[in-house]
């Protein structure tokens, strides 16, 4: 599907902060709406009349369903994007100075760490762990999955998988690798998308405090305990190399 994308223009000549609020009312409405129904489930009508708009409102913001939807993922990408760019940052530093297993391995924990802290700490609206959920579902349109992955997923993928590669000895992009770097990613993103699953089993009643403090450093010391056995998998697997 072929999107154009959503125009983005005040309600009148001069009230640009009025048309502003109006259309932060319509995302904030469909982000609630996609939430809670799905891409089909939610109507532009329904939309509107959650937003306090008219139905014509909506079309000269955002053209159709499908250019709400888009500002949906636009405005939840501004805002994640911004919160990992300076890791991000950190661990592409560390991958272009030629570093150690150790620096590596602090490297991929100091993303995980920022991972968590965002899972965990951010006042993130219900609406948009709903919309999220359903987009990591595969649920949601194609060019959103796609507009996703460009902006907000790979950044964050592409430098933990080159960690993941060098200390395995193997190519970012080898399946090995990935499904290695998804399945430790895997121990935080348990918790977050079965948070009551993992609550009731704990006999806990929120995630915070002390508590987190425990769970961040449980699945710290495993991650390191994973990361340096694929160090030492790729010596293992380097001898064997060399015997033949």
């Amino acid at each position: 599907m072929t999107t154009r994308t959503p125009r983005h223009r005040p309600a009148a000549e001069g009230g640009y902060q009025r048309g502003e609020e109006t259309r932060a009312k319509i995302i904030e409405a469909a982000l609630s709406l996609f939430g809670e129904r799905g891409f089909e489930g939610a109507s532009t009508r329904d939309i509107a009349e959650h937003a306090g708009v008219n139905a014509p409102a909506l079309v000269y913001y955002f053209d159709n369903k499908e250019g709400v939807y888009q500002a949906c993922v636009e405005y939840i990408m501004a805002n994640v994007a911004d919160y990992f760019a300076d890791a991000v940052e950190a661990a592409q530093a560390v991958l272009d100075a030629n570093p150690s297993d150790d620096a590596l391995i602090d490297a991929f924990r100091a993303i995980q760490a920022r991972v968590a802290s965002y899972l965990f700490t951010t006042e993130t609206p219900a609406t948009w762990r709903l919309f999220m959920a359903r987009e990591q579902a595969g649920l949601g349109p194609a060019f959103a999955a796609e507009r996703l992955n460009e902006r907000m997923r790979k950044p964050l993928l592409s430098v933990s998988s080159e960690i993941v590669g060098r200390l395995l000895g193997r190519p970012a992009d080898d399946p090995e690798t990935v499904i290695r770097l998804l399945a430790i990613n895997g121990q935080l993103v348990s918790f977050h998308l079965t948070r009551c699953t993992a609550l009731a089993a704990l006999q806990w009643k929120s995630i915070d405090g002390e508590r987190l403090k425990q769970l961040c450093a449980i699945i710290d010391e495993q991650s390191v305990v994973l990361l340096r056995a694929m160090i030492e998998w790729r010596e293992a697997n380097s001898k064997r190399r060399k015997k033949k």
